[in-house]
């Protein structure tokens, strides 16, 4: 899986569908636009567009673009030169040439159009408009051979969905512009000749005639209608082959329609509005379904208001409800590209209902929820995610590479995740795309690393510990044995006992400090709620582990601005984890070079604390630099150190908003933290 080239895909083709200088230019233009597009996310040199001639023996290029020279157009490829390719087209197919030079296609002509061109790989998807193949996107690769992979071939598919769109578009913009000019002429017309009737008949039945345009003439106190010629033949019958009546228009309508379409004309009769509209289905002669809207105006009213007479046109927009059908068509082609990918994604609707998810989602959050009976996502999340879905059907875009999330069962799980709005036809946005992937196994494979790495710097200090611990024991030991002596000599008095009781009761609070900071160190801290505290506090607690045994080698700490009252936003544990590794590589380090020490300093800037941990050791080399955060790299000794422990500290650091860097300006060797104030 190519995260990277899915997610490049996925915000390419968000912003095909939000582009609306697309669909508000002219063919050539939009085309271009999505070639370029197109060339520019897939990385090719040429996209061309090529759509059949009408008798379908050769496709003529309608745009060709390429990188470094001007776009071209008019070149035909006729059938007879190209057998084999015309054939996988036509069985709409797509066609992927990974070398042109190896097949598969081998003839003259073939050769000819790769060597001029200087094509070395091929990828044709077809392209369709109302259901029927017209043509191709062929995007081809110069410089070099490609293996085209399924993300490609989806991806090109959407480019070539894109291109159908466009030419259904203008289809649907060159009716409804036509509709709208004849209907608004027709009006004009019928209102300018109310005056003179049979002028204005003569007119309007001339206008209608051409445009296949029924025209009624209704009288409601009596239910007489009269109906045009064209009325008839638009439906398929010869004039006056059925009576000119209601009945006629009743018997006419399509059975499930033919309810609501008296229901409508009844309300509007009670109603006081001249004008009236309704859509609804009829049936030809031949028996076939024909989508109508009636369109009336009120000519005459009684005393009372109520429509006496009225005149209208039925208007055929078949040809639209098709187009609007091929637009829900593609939007299923989308959701069957959003099945097809390999990783975990889904698609929503407004109401973050399901409308499809891929397979690796299906895989993925199966075992969280029942996908066959759960049909919206609020079964799967809680309800604190719904505001950052309601951003995203504001237009925004969100997501995280790691978050721990608690889904509505209780369960808490680690995901990578993002969420982008997916648009329809027309610009708007109809819902969410959702990109979850489960992470929970590799989260919890890196904690378990840092709390090992944990474990391994507190093992390093182990020595120090044991002495720190057991140099107050042997003091108590000799207190008690002095109490002992005292008691058995009995010139144990008051103020002795005291004395001793009070040195003993020290002690065991310096040792009860080490032990307690050992168990907070050593704990899981990973899914600590992030607090506010006390920067000077969480280094106090990580030298208690380490103090003893620095002292013990003889290895100097100093602490700088140690007055800075800072506090910052953390999981305490985590950073001392973090100081307590820098600290101990650099006791490594230093520790058999004369008069070693370790300097701690405190900076403020800005709201960003900066913590230097330098010792006494020259710079690091650039070639130990390069691979100071690499995991599994070490300078130390065979099964002294894991490698892990400074590239687990930077994973810490960046995951509180900061920074872990070598300062390589400083002459000796300098680690810098960088976490942000509260």
């Amino acid at each position: 899986m190519n995260e990277t080239k899915v997610k490049t895909y996925l915000a390419a083709h968000t912003w095909l569908a939000k582009n609306a200088e697309i669909y508000s230019s002219d063919r050539i233009t939009a085309l271009e636009i999505i070639s370029k597009k197109c060339a520019e996310v897939m990385q090719t040199e040429r996209v061309g567009i090529w759509f059949f001639s009408k008798n379908g023996d050769a496709i003529v290029e309608e745009l060709t673009i390429t990188k470094g020279e001007e776009s071209s157009r008019g070149s035909i490829l006729k059938q007879d030169d190209f057998p084999v390719y015309f054939k996988r087209i036509k069985e709409e197919a797509v066609v992927l040439v990974r070398d042109t030079y190896e097949g598969p296609f081998s003839s003259k002509s073939f050769e000819d159009y790769v060597v001029k061109r200087g094509v070395h790989a091929i990828l044709d998807v077809p392209i369709f408009s109302d259901g029927a193949l017209i043509g191709i996107i062929s995007i081809e690769k110069k410089a070099s051979p490609r293996d085209w992979d399924e993300l490609d071939i989806s991806f090109a598919t959407i480019f070539s969905d894109f291109v159908g769109r466009i030419i259904e578009s203008e289809k649907r913009h060159s009716f409804e512009k036509d509709l709208h000019l004849k209907i608004e002429n027709l009006e004009t017309k019928l209102k300018k000749k109310m005056e003179d009737l049979s002028e204005a008949n003569l007119s309007l039945n001339l206008a209608l005639d051409s445009a296949q345009i029924g025209k009624w003439d209704w009288d409601i106190t009596t239910n007489t209608v009269k109906l045009s010629c064209s009325w008839y033949t638009k439906l398929g019958y010869m004039p006056d082959e059925l009576p000119s009546s209601f009945e006629t228009f009743k018997q006419s309508l399509h059975p499930d329609d033919v309810q609501q379409v008296i229901d409508q004309l009844t309300k509007f009769k009670c109603e006081k509005n001249s004008t009236f509209e309704n859509s609804f289905r009829m049936i030809t002669k031949t028996g076939e379904i024909q989508w109508c809207v009636d369109r009336g105006i009120v000519t005459s009213r009684n005393e009372l208001g109520q429509p006496l007479k009225m005149i209208g046109l039925n208007v055929n927009i078949t040809p639209l409800i098709n187009i609007e059908e091929t637009i829900v068509e593609s939007e299923k082609q989308l959701k069957a590209m959003i099945r097809s990918l390999p990783t975990p994604v889904a698609m929503f609707d407004k109401n973050l209902n399901y409308l499809a998810y891929s397979a690796k989602w299906f895989e993925e959050w199966t075992p969280y929820t029942d996908l066959k009976q759960d049909l919206s996502v609020r079964n799967l999340l809680q309800t604190k995610w719904f505001p950052k879905m309601e951003k995203v059907l504001q237009g925004e875009s969100l997501g995280e590479d790691e978050e721990l999330i608690e889904i509505v069962n209780g369960q808490k799980l680690w995901i990578r995740w993002a969420m982008k709005p997916w648009t329809d036809a027309r610009g708007d946005i109809g819902g969410i795309i959702f990109m979850a992937e489960n992470i929970t196994h590799t989260k919890e494979t890196q904690i378990h690393l840092a709390q090992n790495s944990k474990l391994s710097a507190l093992g390093e200090m182990a020595g120090g510990i044991a002495h720190e611990i057991n140099n107050p024991l042997s003091i108590i030991k000799g207190y008690v044995d002095l109490i002992n002596r005292h008691y058995t000599r009995q010139t144990l008095n008051a103020n002795n006992l005291e004395q001793y009781l009070n040195k003993i009761d020290q002690t065991i609070s310096r040792i009860s400090k080490i032990v307690t900071g050992m168990k907070r160190f050593s704990r899981e801290s990973s899914k600590d709620e992030k607090v506010r505290y006390p920067l000077n506090k969480i280094i106090e607690e990580t030298l208690d582990i380490c103090q003893e045994k620095m002292n013990n080698f003889g290895t100097k700490i100093e602490i700088d601005n140690k007055s800075l009252d800072l506090d910052v936003f953390c999981r305490p544990v985590e950073i001392s984890q973090v100081l307590l590794n820098l600290i101990n590589n650099s006791f490594y380090a230093i520790s058999s070079t004369n008069q070693p020490w370790i300097k701690l300093k405190i900076f403020e800037d800005s709201k960003v604390v900066r913590i230097k941990v330098t010792d006494s050791g020259k710079s690091l080399s650039e070639d130990i630099r390069k691979k100071l955060f690499q995991p599994f790299f070490t300078t130390k000794e065979v099964g002294v150190g894991t490698g892990l422990g400074l590239s687990i500290s930077r994973g810490i650091i960046e995951e509180h908003g900061g920074k872990l860097y070598y300062d390589d300006k400083e002459s000796n060797t300098t680690f810098v933290i960088e976490l942000p104030t509260c």
